[in-house]
């Protein structure tokens, strides 16, 4: 049997540890409570969270959107690390959204950097997925990669033989630059009278440009000249003869057309006759020219023939 002061001791016992449960417990979830937002999971692959921490701020551009609630390795995948972020209420959170982490100072620990996203894109769900993003790590082991890649090929653009290379580039260029001065030096005359000639040319070229343009308006004028002469014509011959004298005239002009194509035939035809005479008679005439040619550049070149022919028509 329990003493009376055994039960008093008990009671108090149990109400101490019934009150420490109560502070501990709220404690724990009061914070939770007044703490509202929705819960997204960042999956960083192949990345250590190593000074990131539960409660670590999440930030937007710099702005704390929201904290760290979970971090877990993922069961599935033993490379990646599921980390538990709660989003404040009213923060919209879009597809297109990434998430990194960053350093907060030089202390080494670490908050989750959210960035990017449109208002074109589509609203992420509560309990979605923010996609991991490229981190200053990743983007450091680029630029280590980069300087490494730089560094290999600018030794092998020093090697050896190369510069050798390189040396006869230059020693070529050298010389190419020395002929090339030689024959500017010594075409300089030439490229300067080609230059003066040019410069001629295209002084006279814009004189007569200048002497073209007057040319060109005195010839608008002669066709305006000419448009308007013709249309009083054409007009005086519409007032001055009626249609059927207009007919008429065109009928009589149609039958000369065909009397003179007709008397043209006959020409052609005579023509095409005679066309082997006259082709004798051309002939012959060409063989008179050149024999009288040649006749003359015997008396231009010995005068005395002729005399000397005289002579002997005589005895």
């Amino acid at each position: 049997m329990m003493t009376h002061e055994q039960r008093i001791r008990l009671g108090v016992f149990l109400s101490l540890a019934t009150v420490i449960f109560i502070a501990v417990a709220g404690f724990f979830i009061v914070p939770k409570l007044r703490d509202p937002g929705d819960v997204y999971t960042v999956n960083f692959r192949d990345t250590s969270v190593q000074g990131l921490l539960v409660s670590s701020p999440v930030k937007y551009r710099g702005v704390e959107i929201g904290r760290v609630i979970r971090i877990k390795v993922n069961s599935r995948d033993l490379d990646s690390v599921l980390v538990d972020v709660k989003i404040r209420p009213g923060i919209v959170m879009k597809k297109d959204m990434t998430a990194v982490l960053a350093y907060v100072g030089l202390t080494g620990q670490k908050y989750v950097e959210i960035s990017g996203g449109t208002l074109a894109s589509e609203n992420l769900m509560p309990h979605g997925e923010i996609p991991m993003g490229r981190g200053l790590g990743e983007k450091a082991e680029d630029i280590v990669t980069n300087i490494e890649t730089t560094a290999t090929r600018i030794t092998e653009l020093l090697a050896p033989e190369n510069l050798k290379r390189f040396s006869a580039f230059l020693e070529n260029a050298e010389k190419g630059s020395a002929a090339l001065s030689g024959v500017l030096e010594s075409r300089r005359a030439s490229l300067e009278n080609t230059l003066v000639n040019f410069e001629k040319a295209s002084l006279e070229f814009a004189r007569a440009t200048e002497k073209f343009v007057p040319m060109t308006e005195d010839m608008s004028r002669l066709i305006k000249t000419i448009e308007t002469n013709s249309q009083e014509t054409l007009g005086n011959i519409s007032r001055r003869f009626s249609s059927e004298e207009l007919g008429q005239a065109i009928k009589d002009v149609r039958a000369f057309l065909d009397t003179a194509s007709v008397s043209l035939k006959k020409v052609e035809s005579v023509l095409l006759e005679q066309q082997s005479e006259l082709t004798r008679t051309f002939s012959s005439l060409g063989v008179a020219v050149e024999n009288l040619a040649r006749f003359a550049r015997e008396i231009a070149d010995e005068p005395s023939a002729l005399i000397r022919t005289r002579k002997d028509k005589k005895k």
